[in-house]
């Protein structure tokens, strides 16, 4: 595996049950995710951030949350396991933040090397075919068998927003999900009321920490979602450090996945857009170390998954 950089050793006695951390920041703990101990937190933390704005995405009810999830992150656990990490509040052992994160290489199949963002989005689209069940325009069938019958009268269930959503997903995604580079790429999410504590700059730092200076690493890659409402563009691209950009853009692309009403009721603004970000590993990694708060600064390392 590569090599980590090293946090700072500090020598204060520590519980036996903060061994499961990577390291410590105040009240949290960081870890590697565990697909059966987190698996369902994670997806419902990210249905409740995916829209613009870090709230809960409305085109899928709670209900479906834990699938939703699933298709987002379940490439990056399927591919990529170990640069998947999850931020404990250690009081009450909740789950309050992830990120999930790729190298950006080739992914080796049985048909021979296919591209990782490529590979990431079928990998999500056979996820969700496993979760919703095949939709289609062609009229279901009950029929077909009884596990697709329950898969589809659970779809059902969600709405027929929740159903145009899957299916717009579908049909479009290819359409409307911009070019990445072939680099390490990632993205988090932080629960409300846990922001602004330095979670999300100290998970991305050790994200990058795990690459070495090489040139095949010197990029990294982020795709979000951006609009005039909330985290607009101008958000991403206005972060600088010693007068650079931290973040250009390398491709974007409209999505039609809300409604003119819907986009009006959510306060997204007339266009909603899937954007591929790029920016210099040693730039966001300067930028993320100053941006975190002072009072969270201080990472207690607590073990070494590389010893």
């Amino acid at each position: 595996m590569l090599t980590a950089d090293r946090l700072p050793e500090i020598t204060d006695q520590m519980d036996p049950a903060d061994k499961q951390y990577l390291f410590k920041m105040g009240n949290y703990g960081f870890r590697a995710y565990d697909q059966v101990r987190d698996e369902e937190a994670v997806c419902k933390l990210c249905w409740s951030n995916a829209l613009p704005g870090g709230r809960p995405f409305p085109l899928i009810p709670e209900a479906g949350a834990v699938s939703f999830g699933r298709i987002v992150t379940g490439p990056f656990a399927q591919y990529a396991g170990e640069y998947f990490y999850v931020v404990d509040a250690v009081s009450t052992k909740e789950v309050v933040g992830y990120l999930t994160g790729a190298e950006g290489s080739d992914v080796q199949t049985k048909k021979g090397a296919v591209p990782w963002m490529q590979w990431r989005d079928e990998c999500a689209q056979q996820i969700a075919e496993k979760e919703f069940g095949e939709i289609s325009f062609k009229l279901y069938l009950p029929m077909l068998g009884y596990l697709e019958s329950r898969k589809f009268l659970y779809t059902l269930s969600l709405g027929g927003r929740a159903v145009q959503f899957l299916l717009h997903a579908k049909i479009n995604n290819s359409k409307e999900m911009p070019r990445a580079p072939a680099c390490p790429e990632y993205h988090f999410h932080v629960k409300q009321g846990h922001r602004r504590q330095g979670i999300g700059s100290k998970l991305i730092e050790h994200f990058l920490g795990q690459f070495p200076n090489k040139k095949k690493y010197r990029k990294i890659c982020a795709q979000v979602t951006v609009c005039d409402g909330h985290k607009s563009l101008e958000y991403y691209t206005g972060q600088t450090y010693q007068g650079k950009r931290v973040w250009r853009v390398y491709d974007k692309k409209e999505t039609a996945m809300y409604s003119a009403s819907e986009k009006k009721a959510w306060g997204l603004g007339p266009v909603v857009e899937n954007v591929s970000l790029l920016a210099d590993r040693k730039r966001l990694l300067a930028y993320v170390k100053q941006a975190r708060p002072v009072e969270a600064s201080a990472a207690v390392a607590v073990s070494d998954p590389h010893a």
